[in-house]
């Protein structure tokens, strides 16, 4: 299958027009450098999006992760339509919070109580205050490569070699409470703990970061060292939380934090995150003293999105998850082989249903490593990809969805091959 020349024609002329007016033409900026051309998605249903000149695309970025369950599943559509006939009431009070609270700590091992924001970024924000509140501390350990939110408390060491703000624009100031490590390093964290620490936030399984599992022990070994100094323990399951199983990445490692922020796949694709915790935890936003503040926060559309799709997820569970995560399986064992067949250098790894793949090097097994992987080349070919119909994240990330069926799997292991024979014949 030949890319079709004139396939972005339409994106690119959106773009144009778009840079006169809106800053880079995104909304965010990763997406501004989708290769050949940002796409313009006109129209999405299952694991299909259209784009505005009605090219189709098999979608592996999944909204960059929210999407477990494909794009307008109708479960969420019917329940985001219901609530929006009864009208927006925004910032008021409604049952649908205490009902999705009752969800989250039925299904989240870590969950007694909920406090509800609009984002992820938000989320990480709140639960380190509360962990401050909690604790009358202000120390944060962070992980070198593990990724917790846009804003400058916290964004900060995000490729190997800089521990420093990770774009310009961010106040240095706002990290000086921050003390950075490498994530699986245990001896490096047990001498860094002080009784300046209220608290230690990580990925317990590492997405962001290029789809690492911990090494043996380490998480066990962290939650044992906090809870013996009384330092609060932050799980940032925005990524993995109703991904990587229904009780996130803690029910896989068997790790229960004292705090989790979630986002991203309990909303489905509508704007919602969450700090769920403990009650002693949680104790000060529970009384009132933490002031908890957002206009959007418990958004009745969100939170219809939400209670539908953990609903489904959970009345599902058996099913779903271990399907998907057996044909992301499939998928990464032939995009390994098919590189190999070609001869192109590709790290493929994989935690539960989201996948990376790396070009420039053919193993990746910590954030180190990833500074030897060549990200322009791997965005290049992403490109490739595109230009075939298959859509990932620039970066080389992969979200499989509950929507991607056996012929959707037999399409993408089809143009990966192709992809990768124009790679091998570009490299000479």
């Amino acid at each position: 299958m030949e890319p079709d020349a004139d396939r972005f024609a339409k994106a690119n002329e959106y773009r144009a027009r778009a840079m006169k007016t809106v800053s880079f033409g995104v909304s965010s900026t990763p997406r501004g450098r989708q290769q050949p051309a940002p796409i313009v998605a006109d129209f999405a249903r299952g694991a299909h999006v259209w784009d505005n000149a009605g090219n189709r695309y098999i979608d592996y970025s999944a909204g960059y992760g929210p999407l477990i369950l494909g794009h307008s599943p109708a479960c969420v559509i019917d329940a985001v339509k219901a609530e929006l006939d009864r009208g927006l009431r925004t910032a008021s009070v409604h049952a649908g919070e205490a009902a999705l609270a009752e969800l989250v700590c039925e299904t989240l091992p870590s969950a007694q109580k909920c406090a509800f924001v609009s984002s992820g970024s938000e989320a990480i924000q709140l639960a380190l205050r509360v962990a401050r509140a909690a604790t009358g501390r202000t120390r944060v350990v962070k992980f070198r490569g593990h990724y917790h939110g846009w804003l400058d408390t916290i964004h900060a060491a995000g490729s190997v070699g800089n521990d420093g703000p990770s774009t310009i624009g961010q106040d240095p100031a706002a990290l000086e409470s921050l003390t950075i490590i490498d994530w699986g390093d245990i001896d490096a964290l047990r001498t860094a703990l002080t009784a300046e620490h209220a608290a230690v936030i990580l990925e317990p399984i590492a997405v962001n970061g290029g789809c690492f599992m911990p090494r043996e022990g380490f998480i066990e070994e962290v939650r044992r060292l906090t809870a013996e100094r009384g330092i609060a323990l932050i799980f940032d399951e925005v990524i993995t939380g109703y991904r990587l199983s229904l009780g996130g990445a803690q029910a896989v490692l068997g790790v229960t934090p004292d705090i989790s922020v979630i986002g991203k796949a309990m909303g489905a694709g509508l704007p919602i995150g969450a700090v769920v915790g403990s009650d002693a935890c949680m104790e000060p936003v529970s009384t009132g003293r933490l002031l908890h503040r957002g206009t959007f926060n418990g958004n009745p559309l969100s939170v219809a999105a939400s209670i539908a799709c953990i609903s489904h997820l959970s009345d599902n569970a058996g099913e779903i998850y271990p399907r998907i995560d057996a044909i992301t399986a499939q998928l990464q064992e032939y995009v390994r082989q098919s590189a190999a067949r070609h001869g192109v250098a590709c790290a493929v790894n994989r935690t539960g249903s989201a996948m990376q793949i790396a070009l420039g090097l053919t193993e990746m097994t910590t954030f180190a490593d990833t500074a030897k992987a060549d990200f322009a080349r791997t965005q290049r070919f992403a490109g490739k990809l595109l230009s075939r119909g298959i859509q990932i994240i620039g970066r080389g990330l992969l979200y499989m969805t509950d929507a991607h069926g056996d012929d959707d799997i037999a399409e993408t292991m089809s143009v990966f091959d192709e992809a990768f024979a124009q790679e091998a014949a570009e490299q000479g």
